[in-house]
């Protein structure tokens, strides 16, 4: 759940994308900035609507492949989520944040193998990714690895993942 402000603050940014200023077209950045905004408030299919006019005014434009394969994961569209990072990964080859999620979409698909890889280059890119780690940690525990689960279970803790803690204190 959002907090108050934060949904506060996406109703403002919405307010004031509509706001006529300009009769010029609007930049891809404009429209993933509304897509972030519907997400933050969990309207992810008007998130995705804007993610797509992003991508119709530059097919190249990494954040909002990226972004709009977070909003498919929200509405459990995995497929799409994972299409969408493998575009972003194109684009950006040492995005760990497309890595991680894609990584999630593929455990919540139950490919541990394929999650697993992706989680490991996300950690590769980014050491410190608590996030990474953490997940990492559940799918080598879907995949009977206890001794890798809890080694990064404790990694996780380490840089500060609350969950990871509560994991290793329900073991």
């Amino acid at each position: 759940m959002k907090s108050l402000a934060a949904q506060i603050i996406a109703v403002l940014l919405l307010f004031s994308f509509f706001m006529p200023c300009t009769l010029q077209a609007e930049s891809p950045k404009s429209h993933v900035k509304k897509g972030e905004a519907y997400y933050e408030l969990a309207r992810f299919s008007e998130a995705v609507a804007e993610f797509d006019l992003a991508l119709a005014a530059d097919v190249n434009y990494q954040k909002a492949w990226y972004a709009r394969g977070k909003a498919y994961f929200e509405q459990k569209k995995y497929r799409e989520a994972i299409a969408d990072y493998s575009r972003a990964i194109e684009l950006r080859k040492d995005c760990a944040r497309a890595f991680y999620h894609r990584g999630k979409a593929y455990a919540a698909l139950k490919d541990y193998r394929l999650a697993l890889a992706d989680l490991d280059r996300a950690i590769e890119i980014r050491s410190g990714y608590d996030k990474a780690w953490y997940a990492r940690g559940l799918a080598r525990e879907e995949m009977n690895d206890r001794n890798g689960a809890i080694a990064d279970m404790r990694r996780a803790a380490e840089l500060g993942n609350r969950k990871a803690g509560e994991w290793l204190a329900g073991k």
